[in-house]
């Protein structure tokens, strides 16, 4: 039965073609083994002839498993023909096939083992007749040869054993290569083949460069580590059993899959957005890339240039200047426009054992990482399936450092396998290298295709042969062709060989070229090229229209003139938007009528733009048409891409030299302010560098100002539009496709630190159409500039921000990513949308103003579901300041009813292994943000707030996280550090799993996210006061000097007021007919001096002197002006004093002549009508008349100016001034006339304290009844204080509010003295608001009042009637 068994396994083996078997025994390796069964090793099976495969399956599987296993093998490769005789076979025994095995053998008896192998490999190599293909028993494909179908088979086995079967071919899309799936979630190794690729994929997104390593090798209980295993024995077993070990026909040998195949199979199934995101992390890992790829399916050769478009290096040349050597920085270079040198490293023969990817690894960086993988083709199993054929390139970057191998840049590219049977790669490398080494074996020359390698001797072009079994070989003298004996050389020896011999041909080789040059020659060769296909060629056409725009205008102008909506109207309109809410040039204006002609100076600038709409630019004309959304496509997508690679191109150079410039002009500017120059260069340097400053800016360009016009031409046709624009509707809608593909939206504007509402609200609307109304938990990222912030998102998630020409991300963007379905439920949300900002305390290039930077780092702290701080080493200080003023924002913004939450990551800090001083670390962080969180609230009077926790939720034992340093070695050659890798993963785990926790339900939907962004915005636009410090220790240093001054100048304030009593009363009791300038100053100077001093003693000896320092000047300008205005106020009012006393001096003293006259001058015109009496109103228009022509001699030559102070505004701001840092005080003070009458609220308007915390117990009765009293006796006094004015009749003073607000402070400071409560903030302002009011009435009629008495006009009208009553009476 046996016999019978292997005759019919061997006819069917034999029927196989030589390739056709190689597969066979690739499938039996892997296929599926009933577990009762042992598989063959792999390297048995790789060895087996067709007559000793037949013997295995027998021994292994037996007569009846071993049909079944060669059936299911055969199906598997294709071959259901042999697979059904196969089948009739195992059905009948005695079957035909078994009679026909005699006479097969016999033939091959005849023919001999050497004629059959001979025989087979001449049907593998001629082409078949249409006679010999009518007489196979089986079907052949008709597209394709037999050489094609045995690959094909083994690709497609590989892409069903990883699960990518579906995703070819370029199906595989970035949104699903950046999902969030389970793999995100935990450690990435794999469970199955299956889960490889997303395994492969998570571990490429942090840049673990372990992938190469990555491979599944199932159940490690049966798998044995080589061919030998040690036998089960009994328990008595022999001293020669345990130590005698002998080969066993049982033994097993491991089988996986190789990673290269993992990431090729993964580049068959990218589309080409997908395959520049793997290139490019491949390329931040130092892996060679794929240069020319094999078709898997086809004798086609690729070259996908557009997959290596995205790739950026920096790098330091050295030049030679003259005898000097200078360094040259090549920052964030697209490398595939960079002309580079090239040596190409190919083998020829199957007999060379050497490997190239080694002698690479050792030229590149010394051997210490694997840039290029190497697999020996000798090595049977676990053989690599697609690289054979496959061109691999990798650059050397210089660092400028003494060890760099070379001072320049160079690709070095390695063709896989015998160069012989790969001729068209070849003759392209042959091309397009400046060098080429070759690597044989003499031993093997004569089996060498010398006609290929004929080709490449007759080129002109340097060669390099290493010949792997000679030593001592090395033709130093050669001009181009050298000879390397590498036999019994170590690596470093053999690489210092190659290099000195590089050195010297490099320099003697042609101009270097591009990637981009080299798809000429890929054309030549017919290979397919990426960029070629119809959507990126289509994409290519619109880029070229809109460069072709944009060259016709110089750089620093195309802002102004192709994109004038975003440029000084955008950044206008911000300014009149964010001053209609803060007001602080609101001057001898009314709140409300400021208001209304600041809304029409907006609307006005928003028609301009609308203006500007109706012509739009052919720049903007052509980007929208071409921004269309194509799903099938997407040919809007290469659009973006290759239109920003090209701005890059346009953009980079110019800007590199202005950065030059900028650079050599500021450290002179600096080096001149440290000696404290007053040289007249110093000026011109500073306004030359000012220039330079708005020329980078003006220059800077990228797809997000192109976008950023997008969103203003939307806002404009928005407000200043009647009609529904067909632009309008689509604007958004573009963006929000854009946003789901992954392309990040602008959230605010980085150059005019704005949010467009209405144009992000219109986005979200669009992306909730489309997507429904999901769950969006939101991770905004904060951090300062350089502290590699975006890196780490980048590694966190694959996502990339910074859009202008690779530089610093500028505002805030937002990108959303997917979650996997199954598990959204889990997770409690749909998206994940991650805000990521520009890094703040820039430098002095950006020139952003401190209030933008903080309240930029407010609102993503506040959007944000969960805030990762990022701090590159331990140094807090700068994050901590911005911090403390978020801190103090949203405890001024109680109202928007959010609860933050951060995340602290620690880059370039390991983490400490010794528990105890790990946890000191932690609690002496979480110990200074509870200090500074205290700080603020004490400041704020917030009485439930007592740590940091309160505020912004954290726990220093789980949200501090310790990154190791990004890169393992010196860059730019040094790969990704596996541990900050394992961070990332880690770090990424956490903030994804605990988020549905942490967040404690309150992730928002989409809607409710867009209008979470808009109360947020408003509030921090609302916020007039807080920003402007760098920290809670400068807040709380302007307080104390605010009190301080507001003390002082109190003083002077009441000093004048007593001076005007005084010199009122010398005016009225006529002991002064005239008071001069002179005299006021002179009774002012004294105590102006006094309280100067003061003020100086203050900055010069408080302990916050250094922090008071930059407020100095200000405060003495600000004590200067009130001293002015105090002294003109006085005199102005010593002047009407006076002048109303000479007119009523005047009129006492021509009272009864000036009665006399008019009796005369009326019954001397009365004389013709004697005898009739005068009618009333003919009587007062003669009275009237005579008045006016004859009291002209009681008025003074010059009157006083008719114009009064507005009372009401100079209420408001002297509340505003006075309050101005207290929340919302505009809107407070605007609507104070609708308030109710005040009345006491204790949770409001008192804190009560326990020792040192705000914490306290209720109030007590008693304690009420202090707080009672303490209002009415604060009413009575301001009270006394009105009447006392008004018996004076003094007039109106401004000082009078500043004499209430006074009485309030002193009174409630008096209550709150020595007792366990204060009366808040909001207790004084509430108040004063009632009482400032009242006042304010009161105020006007003794103004009234006032100058009836002391003007003269006004006397004397008021005289008039009672002068024309008695005139009637008498």
């Amino acid at each position: 039965m046996g016999s019978n068994s292997k005759t019919t396994l061997l006819y069917i083996l034999e029927d196989l073609l030589e390739e056709e078997f190689t597969t066979f025994k690739f499938q039996l390796a892997n296929i599926a083994i009933s577990e009762e069964y042992r598989r063959i090793p792999r390297s048995t099976l790789h060895q087996a002839s067709r007559v000793k495969l037949a013997d295995l399956l027998i021994q292994f599987y037996g007569d009846g498993y071993s049909r079944i296993v060669t059936k299911e093998v055969l199906i598997t490769i294709g071959q259901r023909n042999l697979a059904e005789k196969l089948s009739q076979g195992i059905e009948n025994p005695g079957s035909s096939i078994d009679n026909k095995a005699p006479k097969k053998r016999k033939q091959d008896k005849e023919t001999g083992p050497d004629g059959l192998q001979k025989k087979i490999r001449n049907i593998f190599n001629k082409k078949k007749t249409s006679n010999e293909s009518a007489s196979s028993s089986r079907e052949l494909q008709s597209s394709n040869d037999k050489k094609e179908t045995a690959p094909n088979q083994h690709f497609l086995h590989l892409l069903r054993q990883l699960n990518l079967a579906s995703y070819y071919p370029k199906k595989m899309t970035k949104v699903n290569t950046l999902l969030i799936n389970k793999t995100s979630l935990c450690d990435t190794q794999p469970k199955a083949e299956g889960e490889l690729p997303v395994c492969f994929l998570e571990k490429l997104l942090v840049l673990d460069y372990h992938l190469r390593y990555l491979v599944y090798r199932g159940n490690l209980d049966t798998v044995s580590t080589g061919p030998q295993t040690l036998k089960p024995t009994e328990l008595g077993r022999t001293f020669e059993d345990f130590f005698i070990i002998k080969k066993t026909k049982s033994a097993s040998t491991q089988t996986y899959i190789h990673p290269m195949d993992i990431q090729m199979a993964i580049f068959h199934c990218a589309d080409d957005f997908t395959r520049q995101y793997v290139l490019t992390k491949l390329s931040i890992c130092q892996f060679a890339l794929p240069l020319l790829v094999p078709s898997p399916c086809s004798p086609q050769i690729e070259f996908p240039l557009w997959s290596l478009r995205q790739i950026r290096r920096s790098w330091k040349e050295v030049e030679q200047m003259g005898w000097e050597k200078k360094i040259k920085n090549y920052n964030n270079q697209l490398i595939s426009w960079q002309p580079i040198h090239t040596v190409s490293f190919i083998s020829f023969g199957n007999c060379v054992s050497t490997s190239k990817s080694q002698i690479l690894n050792s030229l590149l960086s010394k051997g210490k990482h694997d840039h290029f993988s190497y697999h020996h083709p000798r090595e049977g199993n676990n053989r690599c399936l697609l690289i054979e054929g496959m061109v691999e390139i990798c650059w050397f970057f210089p660092g400028g450092r003494a060890e760099d191998r070379f001072e320049n840049c160079i690709a070095f590219t390695n063709l896989h396998g015998n160069a012989e049977t790969h001729e068209s790669q070849v003759r392209f490398l042959q091309e397009v290298s400046s060098v080429t080494v070759i690597l044989l074996s003499t031993s093997a020359f004569d089996k060498v295709n010398s006609s290929l390698l004929h080709e490449i001797w007759n080129s002109s072009k340097p060669l390099i042969c290493l010949f792997e079994d000679v030593e001592n070989i090395m033709d130093g003298n050669s001009v181009h062709k050298v000879r390397i004996g590498i036999k019994d050389l170590n690596k470093v020896e053999l690489a210092g060989k190659i290099t000195a011999t590089l050195s010297q041909l490099l320099k003697k080789s042609g101009s270097p070229h591009s990637l981009s040059d080299w798809a000429n020659v890929a054309r030549k060769y017919k290979f397919i090229i990426d960029e070629n296909q119809e959507a990126c060629q289509e994409a290519e056409k619109r880029t070229k229209i809109l460069m072709d725009i944009l060259r016709k205008v110089k750089l620093s102008e195309i802002k102004e003139k192709l994109l004038p909506l975003q440029g000084s109207l955008w950044h206008d309109w911000c300014k009149k938007d964010k001053e209609l809410h803060q007001l602080r040039e609101k001057g001898n204006r009314s709140i409300e009528k400021y208001t209304q002609e600041i809304e029409k100076e907006k609307q006005k600038i928003r028609c301009e733009q609308y203006h500007k709409v109706i012509n739009l630019s052919d720049l903007i004309n052509y980007f929208l048409e071409s921004l269309q959304s194509h799903p099938e496509t997407h040919i809007e997508l290469y659009f973006l891409e290759g239109l920003s690679m090209l701005i890059d191109q346009l953009t980079t150079r110019e800007l590199d030299n202005l950065h030059q410039k900028h650079s050599f002009l500021l450290a002179q500017v600096r080096t001149e302010k440290e000696k404290h120059s007053k040289r007249e260069s110093l000026r011109d340097w500073e306004a030359e560098l000012d220039a330079l400053t708005k020329e980078i800016r003006d220059s800077t360009l990228g797809i997000e100002h192109l976008m950023r016009e997008v969103g203003q031409i939307y806002e404009a046709l928005e407000e200043a539009s009647s009609q529904t624009h067909t632009l309008f509707v689509s604007l958004p809608q573009m963006a929000a496709d854009l946003m789901i593909s992954g392309i990040p939206i602008e959230l605010m504007d980085g150059d005019a630190s704005y949010v467009p509402l209405k144009w992000v609200a219109a986005v979200f609307d669009k992306v909730s159409e489309k997507l429904g109304d999901k769950r969006v938990f939101v991770l905004s990222v904060l951090g300062l500039q350089s502290s590699g912030k975006s890196t780490l998102l980048n590694a966190m998630f694959g996502l990339q921000f910074s859009l202008s020409a690779g530089r610093c991300t500028r505002g805030a963007y937002m990108q959303l990513l997917k979650v996997e379905e199954m598990l959204r439920e889990e997770l409690g949300y749909d998206f994940v949308l991650v805000v990521d900002t520009e890094g703040l305390r820039a430098s002095a290039l950006i020139n952003k103003a401190q209030n933008e930077e903080n309240e930029l780092a407010t609102f993503v702290i506040g959007l944000g579901d969960l805030t990762l701080i990022n701090i590159f080493g331990k140094d807090l200080s700068e994050i901590q300041d911005i911090l403390q003023i978020a801190i103090h924002a949203f405890l001024r913004m109680k109202q928007l009813n959010i609860s933050p939450r951060c995340l602290f990551v620690h880059q370039n800090i390991e983490e400490i292994i010794d528990t105890n001083q790990s946890m000191e670390r932690r609690r002496w962080l979480g110990e200074r943000l509870d200090e500074m969180t205290l700080a603020a609230a004490k400041y704020e009077q917030c009485s439930d707030v007592a740590t940091f926790n309160d505020v912004i939720q954290f726990d220093p034992k789980t949200h501090i996280h310790y990154f190791a340093h990004l890169w393992e070695g010196s860059p730019p050659m040094a790969p990704p550090n596996p541990c900050y890798s394992h961070n990332v993963q880690k770090l990424k785990s956490r903030i994804l799993k605990n988020a549905k926790e942490e967040s404690r339900g309150n992730i928002l939907k989409i809607s409710e996210l867009k209008i979470r962004i808009r109360d947020l915005w408003r509030a921090l636009v609302n916020e007039n006061f807080i920003f402007r410090f760098k920290n809670t220790r400068e807040v709380l240093a302007m307080s104390k000097l605010e009190t301080m001054y507001n003390r002082w100048t109190w003083e002077l304030r009441s000093h004048v007021l007593d001076l005007n009593n005084q010199l009122s009363s010398q005016i009225r009791n006529g002991e002064a007919e005239e008071i001069k300038r002179s005299l006021i100053d002179n009774k002012i100077v004294d105590k102006h001096e006094a309280i100067k001093q003061e003020l100086q003693r203050y900055f010069r000896e408080d302990r916050d002197r250094n922090i008071l320092a930059q407020w100095k000047v200000k405060f003495e300008d600000d004590l200067k002006n009130l001293k002015e205005e105090l002294t003109v106020e006085t005199m102005r009012k010593c002047e009407d004093l006076i002048s109303g006393k000479k007119v009523q001096d005047l009129w006492e003293e021509h009272q009864l002549n000036f009665e006399h006259m008019l009796l005369e001058k009326i019954e001397g015109m009365a004389v013709p009508t004697i005898g009739k009496e005068l009618h009333d109103k003919k009587l007062r228009d003669l009275f009237n008349k005579i008045w006016s022509e004859n009291i002209s001699i009681l008025l003074p030559a010059t009157l006083p100016p008719a114009e009064d102070p507005d009372i009401d505004i100079e209420l408001e701001n002297i509340l505003l001034e006075h309050f101005k840092q207290l929340p919302n005080i505009v809107n407070k003070i605007r609507y104070r006339d609708t308030k109710k009458t005040f009345c006491i609220n204790y949770s409001k308007h008192v804190i009560t304290f326990q020792k040192l915390q705000v914490y306290g117990p209720s109030l007590e009765e008693f304690e009420k009844d202090i707080i009672n009293k303490t209002t009415a006796q604060i009413v009575k006094l301001v009270k006394e204080m009105m009447h006392k004015r008004e018996q004076l009749n003094e007039g109106y003073s401004s000082s009078y509010f500043h004499e209430i607000l006074q009485v309030i402070n002193q009174e409630a400071e008096d209550a709150s003295q020595g007792a366990r409560f204060m009366l808040t903030n909001r207790y004084k302002l509430e108040l004063a608001l009632e009482l400032c009011q009242e006042a304010a009435n009161s105020f006007k009629k003794m103004r009234i009042t006032f100058k009836k008495t002391n003007n003269p006009v006004l006397y004397l009208e008021s005289k008039r009637e009672e002068f024309f009553t008695k005139l009637k009476l008498s």
